[in-house]
């Protein structure tokens, strides 16, 4: 099995879409009403609808993004800080063994980026 899309709310879907685009490397995939299906290159969909109110969601919630290597990971966070997205939690690392960090997207989801060794 595997996990195929995820499914956000926005207030401003265009706003959303550019962001995961310069963050990810998201591209369109196809309209979905008044919303969009964005992709990855590994074939994952982000669907963003729009909607006038972002749910309230427990702190602990998040999506991960977990990255090929170590440098890819560092390379996304110098990434992130050149754009000023926010970040929610600096970069941990921990050479050779992991790189993580926490930032959000326009509409204020979680997103976790990461590499870890194993």
């Amino acid at each position: 099995m595997t996990l195929n899309h995820v499914h956000l709310g926005s207030k401003n879907v265009k706003h959303s879409t550019e962001f995961y685009n310069s963050v990810f490397g998201f591209q369109k995939k196809f309209d979905h009403g008044e919303g969009i299906f964005i992709e990855n290159s590994e074939g994952f969909l982000i669907a963003i609808d729009p909607v006038s109110e972002i749910p309230v969601l427990p702190a602990w919630f998040h999506l991960g993004f977990c990255l090929r290597s170590e440098a890819e990971a560092l390379s996304m966070y110098e990434k992130c800080s050149g754009l000023g997205v926010k970040f929610t939690r600096e970069l941990m690392h921990v050479e050779d063994e992991y790189v993580s960090f926490f930032i959000l997207d326009p509409d204020g989801y979680k997103l976790e980026v990461s590499w870890h060794k194993d």
